[in-house]
């Protein structure tokens, strides 16, 4: 099996129905949108990202819509080529493991259920009236999908450096608690829901029939290893069957 790459941190392989799709809509109507921005001041895209307080007001299409569209004139061309990229490149793979329809269904699930996890928080913590690109939280949850399912696969950090992708996942909560230092905790909110959704839906956790199998078979092993706690191995004969030796003659031993 060959190594997997991450995007964005180092070179590799994309590709995926819907990921090579889906990276030529977001530019689009990024693009597009930019482009409208510089005849309204913005408004089309103040209406398109997901403000809570917004979201309350009425426009509930913005936990939807604020996946789809990246702010140009606000974080630049360069983090939007990388997004881009990264997108086609772990969505992708992460496309592979998951089948196109599953993946279209998670990456437009994943940033509307955060959205919406995140509208009460938002008044509770102050920030309702912040918007919150969406990108970067199907991003951000993509990342810990795919660093689930290549645990075990060295992936190429700025395209030299090797870490298993089990460490990407905790390099991912690090990134996200570092731009939490520096911007607030309304900053990354989505992104952290997102990714904690990501983790529990590629643990099972959030797939009710998945999380029962998992439950039961633990529940048994535990039963299994209190069964086999009762047993000990003792020297010598029982007195009900004929005697066993061993081939050097010895006595021994029994499972009681």
């Amino acid at each position: 099996m060959r190594p997997a790459r991450v995007a964005g941190w180092g070179g590799g392989y994309g590709g995926g129905y819907y990921a090579t799709r889906l990276t030529f809509v977001i530019a689009g109507i990024s693009v597009l949108v930019a482009l409208v921005g510089r005849t309204d001041g913005g408004n089309l895209l103040h209406h398109l990202l997901f403000r809570p307080a917004s979201v309350m007001r009425g426009e509930v299409w913005q936990p939807l819509t604020y996946a789809l569209v990246y702010p140009l004139h606000v974080q630049g061309i360069f983090g939007f080529l990388i997004s881009l990229y990264f997108l086609y490149v772990i969505g992708g793979q992460v496309e592979s493991v998951l089948g196109s329809k599953r993946f279209l269904r998670f990456f437009l699930a994943i940033p509307v259920l955060s959205a919406l996890i995140t509208i009460p928080f938002a008044y509770l913590l102050g920030f309702e009236g912040r918007a919150q690109p969406g990108l970067w939280v199907a991003l951000g949850a993509l990342t810990i999908v795919f660093a689930h399912h290549f645990a075990h696969q060295p992936i190429y950090l700025m395209f030299f450096l090797p870490v298993q992708g089990r460490a990407l996942i905790w390099i991912s909560f690090g990134i996200l608690g570092l731009y939490a230092i520096l911007g607030g905790i309304g900053s990354v909110f989505p992104a952290l829901v997102g990714m904690l959704l990501a983790l529990g839906w590629a643990r099972g956790l959030l797939e009710p029939r998945k999380a029962w199998l998992r439950f039961r078979a633990r529940r048994i092993e535990r039963q299994l290893r209190r069964r086999a706690s009762r047993f000990s191995v003792i020297d010598g004969e029982r007195k009900d069957e004929p005697l066993i030796r061993r081939s050097n003659g010895d006595r021994g031993p029994w499972l009681h």
